[in-house]
């Protein structure tokens, strides 16, 4: 199948039928990207399962046609990934745990984390946008505004998982999700910050029943264990992974 690179536009604009004016960075992607002429076809998306196809009538203007219109409903379970902010290598997480599937991205401030740790809310929305129009995937993960470890645990919500390392009897997170994964309930993985979990946050997480998992036997950087987890999630929730 040719590959068929599209176009991301807020659902309130795909909603309109007939026209849409384009925005000066959407013609630079199409004219100069992409390589569109007049009278080419592009799939439009709007990152809530929505997907159609577009004429590019002038430089600025698309042409929408609604007959074409495609629905995916959101993929199930839900898939969340609460990394701690780090110093180098977030933008790759993010973008990788978008290509991979993550549905949800909360970006989480711990006691170790260091203190020139990247935070950059447009950057991230910028390269998840990137994202989901190259990996084709109809709808955008959202970036959550950045919290606490405190206050993100005081929101009950699904099942949390947290990586852990220099200890025995947690499973590994391929093992704990064929067993006790629960198919219909929004499930997070949890990844600390790169000089690890402080008493009072292994605490705080115990006391929430955040089940401890492990990654594998080797010490991960924060960065590498994130998206080793986020392709566990989406292989388990994908039935790609087997007992």
């Amino acid at each position: 199948m040719a590959e068929r690179r599209r176009l991301l536009l807020t659902p309130d604009r795909l909603a309109d039928s007939g026209s849409v004016l384009l925005k000066t960075e959407e013609q630079h992607y199409l004219r100069r990207v992409l390589r569109l002429r007049c009278g080419d076809r592009v799939d439009v998306i709007d990152g809530c399962g929505r997907l159609t196809v577009a004429t590019l009538l002038e430089s600025n203007l698309l042409e929408i046609d609604p007959t074409a219109l495609h629905i995916e409903a959101p993929p199930q379970p839900q898939l969340g990934l609460a990394v701690a902010l780090m110093r180098r290598g977030m933008d790759e997480v993010i973008r990788m745990a978008c290509e991979l599937g993550i549905d949800r991205i909360q970006p989480i401030r711990c006691e170790r984390c260091v203190p020139q740790a990247e935070h950059r809310p447009e950057r991230w929305a910028t390269i998840i946008r990137e994202a989901v129009e190259q990996c084709e995937r109809l709808w955008m993960p959202q970036l959550l505004a950045v919290e606490e470890l405190s206050q993100w645990m005081g929101d009950d919500q699904g099942q949390r998982l947290v990586g852990v390392t220099r200890e025995i009897e947690p499973p590994a997170l391929n093992q704990w999700l064929i067993q006790k994964g629960d198919p219909l309930q929004l499930t997070w993985l949890v990844i600390g910050p790169e000089g690890g979990w402080t008493a009072a946050e292994k605490r705080l997480l115990t006391e929430a029943r955040v089940h401890p998992i492990q990654l594998g036997s080797s010490i991960l950087r924060s960065s590498t264990a994130a998206v080793a987890g986020a392709v566990e999630l989406v292989r388990w929730r994908d039935g790609l992974i087997s007992s």
